[in-house]
């Protein structure tokens, strides 16, 4: 993994823990900085290439697809498109921009859902899977590895939103109220991860392939 991957990771979650000291109720604020950081990390990156406007418009209409598929399905929960969208854009971008991508689909998705303590999070996981997904940019990937990439997508989202909810209304923490929290979960978590993996086994490879010409195309995310 790239330094700067880790980097990501390391500024995301020095940002939960200081959500997590100072209090709720500053949530929006350290929601905006952990996406400034984002993108301020992304575009360092430029610095050493000439930066193109077709990247910008790339992430922009993976954002829009994906922001747009988690309103539109607003009615059934857990069965939210979004990560299947983020994991298709990340593979063809490289991880920092599949973070970048899932911190802005988690802050502007939530402009419709609410906005709450709870962003930060949606963001930090939602950035985790499109870096994680970016570190099979320019590479073949099993069909199957992808779907089983995707259910556990479900899963890790679900984690780290249970993290946060353990942290923030679970009193006294114990394995028991733990345990409790996470089986609580369990359905919505298996019903995103479902979702997720038919759809990267019905039309993921096709996806890919799709975006990939796009990126041959307009000469895109080479040096990621």
């Amino acid at each position: 993994m790239k330094k700067r991957s880790i980097f990501l990771i390391i500024i995301a979650i020095i940002i939960l823990i200081s959500l997590s000291i100072i209090g709720n109720k500053n949530y929006l604020l350290m929601s905006f900085i952990f996406l400034a950081l984002t993108i301020g990390v992304y575009f360092i990156r430029f610095e050493h290439r000439k930066t193109s406007a077709k990247e910008i418009v790339f992430i922009a209409i993976i954002c829009a697809l994906a922001v747009g598929g988690r309103v539109l399905f607003a009615a059934l929960p857990s069965v939210k498109p979004e990560l299947f969208i983020l994991i298709m854009g990340a593979i063809v971008s490289g991880p920092e921009t599949g973070f970048l991508m899932g911190t802005i689909i988690a802050l502007a998705s939530n402009m419709y859902f609410g906005q709450g303590a709870w962003t930060p999070w949606q963001m930090f996981a939602l950035g985790v899977i499109g870096l994680v997904s970016g570190l099979f940019s320019n590479k073949g990937i099993n069909r199957w590895l992808l779907v089983v990439w995707g259910f556990l997508s479900g899963f890790i989202m679900g984690w780290i939103m249970d993290i946060y909810y353990i942290l923030g209304f679970v009193n006294p923490i114990t394995f028991k109220s733990v345990g409790i929290s996470i089986a609580g979960s369990f359905y919505f978590d298996l019903i995103h991860a479902v979702f997720t993996a038919i759809l990267l086994f019905l039309v993921g490879k096709r996806w890919i392939k799709l975006f990939n010409n796009y990126r041959t195309k307009y000469n895109l995310f080479k040096k990621e």
